[in-house]
């Protein structure tokens, strides 16, 4: 079924889904569905953090009720630069409160990833603190495009050319997060504003499906299906198959006229 919202020039069918892996004794990946308000997001956990799955289930009952908030604001302006920025400063508010509530004593127990997509007028507005993924597969081509850049220090080795994009999947410092849910304040969300129109396919995961499967094999499997649930099962088994080192958390949307 299509969903159609007050504010999103198109419709859309979206589901999400988390999986624990084959590796891992339990499941700290969070996907958030907020279809009435065009929000989606999914939140990672940080296993090295004692309270990683408290993190990101307090990422999964915050959020909603921020954006809830900014879609009242938009309501009254209706402008998507302001939107954006309120998406913005909501991520920020979610993450010094977690910071003040749990890591102000500088012993950091609480942190996780966060990576979201606000579907407003005809643009598709991804946010994100750490290595979580947005990406968009636009109608007829051939190529996945990663949205969201990682806020890792892998990342920053890559930009100042002292690892390939390849050498940095697999390399320790890719676990190393410069920013996530929980850091100290005030937060650094990065903000992406795309134009989308019918036919795109949006996906957001976490590092548990991209680091098991390729770009090519992503792209086969967002078309591999009408259904939204089919298409995320199929992402997380292929994940699985290839080894689930990690959590795996999937929402996957298609744009409709």
């Amino acid at each position: 079924m299509r969903t159609v919202t007050e504010f999103f020039d198109f419709s859309f069918r979206a589901a999400g889904k988390t999986d624990i892996g084959r590796r891992r004794s339990s499941n700290q990946d969070e996907a958030v569905l907020c279809p009435e308000l065009g929000f989606f997001a999914v939140s990672d956990g940080m296993g090295g953090l004692a309270n990683g799955k408290l993190a990101a289930e307090f990422v999964s009952k915050t959020a909603p009720g921020l954006m809830k908030i900014s879609m009242d604001e938009y309501a009254d302006h209706q402008d998507v630069n302001k939107a954006a920025t309120a998406f913005v400063d909501s991520l920020r508010l979610m993450s010094n409160n977690l910071y003040e509530a749990g890591n102000a004593d500088n012993r950091f127990t609480f942190g996780a990833t966060f990576v979201g997509v606000w579907l407003v007028q005809n643009k598709a507005i991804f946010g994100c603190l750490g290595d979580s993924r947005g990406y968009m597969l636009p109608k007829y081509k051939k190529q996945l495009c990663q949205i969201t850049e990682d806020q890792n220090m892998a990342a920053i080795l890559v930009k100042n050319g002292e690892l390939t994009e390849s050498d940095a999947k697999y390399h320790p410092s890719s676990s190393r997060l410069t920013a996530f849910v929980g850091m100290p304040v005030p937060a650094t969300p990065e903000l992406y504003i795309m134009d989308v129109k019918p036919g795109d396919r949006l996906l957001l995961c976490s590092d548990g499906l991209f680091g098991m499967v390729e770009d090519d094999a992503i792209v086969c499997l967002l078309r591999s299906s009408k259904s939204p649930d089919r298409i995320c099962d199929r992402l997380i088994s292929r994940a699985n198959q290839h080894g689930g080192r990690d959590n795996i958390a999937a929402v996957y949307i298609k744009i409709f006229p």
